[in-house]
């Protein structure tokens, strides 16, 4: 995944955990690059990035904003973690 896209997705994702009313906007422009993160995952990294994109789509299934909440905040924790990682 490019850096471009690593930082729109990180800035997507964190607009939709300031303000859970862009979801709905969001979710059509963070899906695609959810599918890029985890078609690119580096050898070793695969399993990270599956869970990334389980917790961030989590986030769009759930209506409790709680849960929302909890899932987009996980994703964000793991997703700069992830980019860290694999951007050394």
């Amino acid at each position: 995944m490019e850096q471009q896209n690593q930082q729109t997705l990180t800035n997507l994702v964190y607009d939709i955990y300031e303000n859970p009313t862009l979801i709905e906007k969001h979710q059509v422009l963070i899906n695609p690059l959810l599918r890029d993160l985890v078609a690119t995952a580096p050898a070793g990294f695969e399993g990270m990035a599956t869970m990334i994109n389980t917790h961030i789509s989590n986030g769009f299934k759930f209506k409790n904003p709680k849960i929302q909440k909890f899932e987009l905040e996980s994703g964000l924790l793991k997703l700069k973690t992830y980019f860290q990682k694999i951007n050394l």
